[in-house]
């Protein structure tokens, strides 16, 4: 595949045992000179490469395309070419000891022009944890001070900023302790080597490996204290991988000068109070008070994992959180309810190895107007003796009026792999939803139940179907709580949705049917209404957020109107309090706002406060996940802002309530 005119400025790097002669022709069939870095052979060797001899190639690359693309794009690309100058160095005024955990805010405090931060490598590695959290804290309030200095600018009005924090916990793949070493051909002293260093990877909770006996040392080291150290394979492996993780995400985050808290492994370790939650999800036999218990026992976990020191970073978080993890941080208590009520969140899966590289990766924004929402292709897969066939139809039904002369449903039944893929490749909308069933057993892949088979999504690979780059999916355990990487969620970011909502429990279905019935009178009637009233684009990252928030205040409303602590008029009162507060822009905590009002109508705030504790234990909405990267879907105005802005009025405040 030659590279279009359109995008002539790609690097390729052909590393020292790849000769040239073998891309030659590939080469040549460009009309214009690609830029390769190579030993020999290529426009820019290994040891001249740097931002002067690419800006000169590009140069090279303007004059050759004159005649082929616009003039002005030439001119607007010499322009920046020649006009791109070296940050000012400055100085940090503090320096620090280089180490993984503070690289990634190194990179984008260097693009902010900041040198000579180091004074050598990391010393105090024997010291616990704190050390690291120091340097952690201080680097990542210096690019939040930066990102603060530059503030909103004009272009942030559609081009809305991404989230200035991220919380990184790389995790290793969790079923490698079930790896059995029986069968192979190993000694018994290889074996016994190997077995006390998956322990100590399994053990690790702060940023090092901590080897705690003789064996445990000699696994890591290969050698007895003052011989030769001789690394175990796995830890060598292991620092391989965290080298690359760790360079993905400096490299994002020296793209948007956004902050890295990488956190100590404990959180990893959270892991199996949060299957033990999932499993009052799956269980049969299950009370709330016992999933109110199981859901406390996690949130205490989390927070004894990370350092109280973080937590004033999260708290002030602005502009949505990015997570990059595979633990459950969503549901840290942040105020006394989860991260993901109080905050706009995403997260980014670390395994697999493969989908977490691609998902750093540089993303072009989508930008979407309000009517490419227009029709949204419903995916029905539920047969039709199925009790819970018809929830979809009757909450759509029940929604539609407030909708329908914006927003349509077109709903194919799916029976099969072809006939799913030619429904995705036959849409050409920006959302799509899955009804039906889902399902992840341990140990194998999640699957999807269409009406006459099962369905791993990751086998779409090879086919390549055209994905909508919304996917929500509106099933059982589509990214579950307690099973393996290989979700369905991860598998419809594989195969190219830019952001997809999962699912970490089974779900109820009736509510799961309302839930997606709101969520299409949210876009078409909230989403113009904040256009107006906020004057800017809108990531849909915070509009599936506030639809999850709304998802909460509903229970809780729901709960208190059932167990008679409030009546009908005090649920409409105060659902519209909470609704205004969610979604005016305005409450910083909107949960706030909802105990206040609540206080109002008579209604002591520690019996509230309790209720929706046990509400949001119970709650969908701690269920569905955002995965991917909704950050980079904006949604704008069909007209331009000047002539929306003129309506902002109390029209724009009634279509608040959606």
């Amino acid at each position: 595949m030659v590279n279009p005119v359109v995008m002539p400025f790609t690097v390729i790097f052909l590393g020292p045992d790849h000769d040239i002669a073998r891309y030659r022709k590939w080469i040549d069939a460009h009309s214009f000179p690609l830029t390769v870095v190579a030993e020999s052979g290529g426009t820019i060797k290994y040891e001249e490469f740097d931002i002067q001899a690419l800006r000169k190639s590009y140069l090279s690359i303007c004059n050759a395309l004159d005649g082929q693309v616009k003039s002005e794009a030439l001119h607007d690309a010499r322009y920046a070419l020649h006009g791109w100058e070296e940050p000012e160095e400055r100085d940090l005024g503090y320096k620090l000891g280089g180490h993984n955990s503070v690289h990634p805010n190194l990179m984008a405090l260097y693009v902010a022009g900041y040198r000579d931060t180091l004074y050598g490598p990391f010393e105090k590695i024997s010291d616990g944890i704190g050390p690291y959290v120091e340097q952690i804290c201080w680097t990542s309030q210096s690019i939040l001070d930066e990102r603060a200095a530059t503030g909103e600018r004009a272009a942030n009005q559609y081009f809305r900023r991404p989230p200035g924090l991220n919380l990184f916990a790389p995790a290793i793949y969790p079923h490698m302790g079930q790896i059995s070493l029986n069968e192979g051909p190993f000694s018994t002293d290889e074996k016994r080597r190997f077995l006390a260093m998956r322990r100590v990877l399994e053990k690790q909770d702060g940023y090092a490996f901590d080897a705690t006996t003789n064996a445990q040392v000699k696994a890591l080291y290969g050698a007895d204290e003052g011989e030769e150290p001789k690394p175990h394979f796995l830890m060598l492996e292991r620092a391989a991988e965290l080298k690359l993780a760790t360079e993905s995400v400096a490299t994002l985050a020296a793209s948007e000068v956004s902050a890295v808290i990488r956190l100590p492994n404990a959180v990893n370790r959270t892991a199996g109070q949060v299957r033990q939650f999932a499993q009052q999800y799956h269980a049969r036999k299950t009370t709330e008070r016992k999933r109110i218990e199981a859901f406390r026992r996690v949130q205490h976990a989390v927070a004894e994992a990370i350092p109280e020191d973080f937590l004033p970073f999260v708290e002030g978080a602005e502009e949505g959180i990015r997570l990059i993890c595979d633990s459950h941080l969503e549901w840290m208590k942040i105020r006394g309810l989860p991260l993901c009520i109080q905050k706009d969140v995403t997260r980014i899966p670390v395994t697999p190895g493969n989908l977490f590289i691609d998902q750093l990766s540089a993303k072009r924004y989508q930008h979407l107007n309000v009517s490419e929402f227009s029709e949204i292709l419903v995916l029905s897969a539920l047969q039709e003796e199925d009790p819970i066939s018809r929830f979809f139809e009757i909450a759509i039904a029940q929604f539609e009026p407030l909708f329908a002369h914006k927003v349509s449903v077109r709903t194919v039944r799916v029976r099969n792999r072809a006939d799913l893929i030619e429904a995705l490749n036959s849409f050409d909308g920006a959302m799509m939803v899955f009804d039906g069933h889902g399902g992840h057993q341990p140990g194998k892949a999640a699957t999807l139940q269409l009406l006459e088979e099962e369905i791993n999504i990751w086998e779409l690979q090879a086919e390549r179907p055209r994905i909508p780059p919304i996917v929500v999916l509106s099933a059982c355990d589509t990214h579950a709580a307690d099973r393996n990487h290989a979700s369905t969620a991860n598998g419809f970011l594989s195969i190219g949705a830019r952001t997809v909502l999962g699912s970490v429990f089974p779900i109820n279905a009736m509510e799961a049917a309302s839930f997606v019935a709101r969520l299409l009178y949210r876009v078409a009637e909230f989403v113009p209404s904040a256009h107006r009233l906020f004057n800017r684009s809108l990531t849909w990252m915070e509009i599936m957020g506030g639809i999850i928030r709304m998802q909460l205040l509903t229970d809780f409303c729901k709960r208190l109107e059932q167990k008679g602590i409030i009546d009908s008029e005090t649920y409409r009162t105060v659902h519209l309090a909470g609704n205004m507060a969610i979604n005016g822009g305005q409450e910083e905590w909107p949960f706030e706002q909802v105990i206040e009002s609540l206080g109002d109508h008579g209604v002591d705030s520690g019996l509230a406060r309790r209720e929706l504790l046990a509400a949001t234990a119970n709650s969908t909405a701690i269920s569905y996940l955002q995965l991917g990267r909704p950050e980079t879907v904006i949604v704008h105005p069909n007209e331009g802002f000047a002539e929306e802005a003129e309506h902002a009025s109390d029209d724009g405040r009634s279509g608040l309530k959606a």
